[in-house]
């Protein structure tokens, strides 16, 4: 038995069901209007205190919901 057969986990299918499941009590539990205006203000903020202007570069990479980079793009 070769060395890469032995350190290969057996694959599993996730329980789709229960990930919806969860899922969906996640975001029935919250108050998703508070947090998403909270997440406006604070990616305001953000490009403030990062003093971004015109000509500057900006990397996003799955950093939440986008607001930060919507603010960083209306100071340009």
């Amino acid at each position: 038995m070769s060395t890469s057969a032995v350190l290969k986990p057996a694959a599993t299918q996730p329980d789709l069901a229960a990930v919806k499941q969860r899922q969906h009590g996640a975001w029935s539990s919250g108050d998703y209007a508070v947090v998403g205006t909270t997440l406006q203000i604070v990616g305001e903020q953000l490009c403030e205190a990062l003093d971004i202007r015109a000509g500057s570069k900006v990397l996003d990479v799955a950093a939440g919901n986008g607001n930060a980079t919507l603010a960083a793009a209306r100071r340009w």
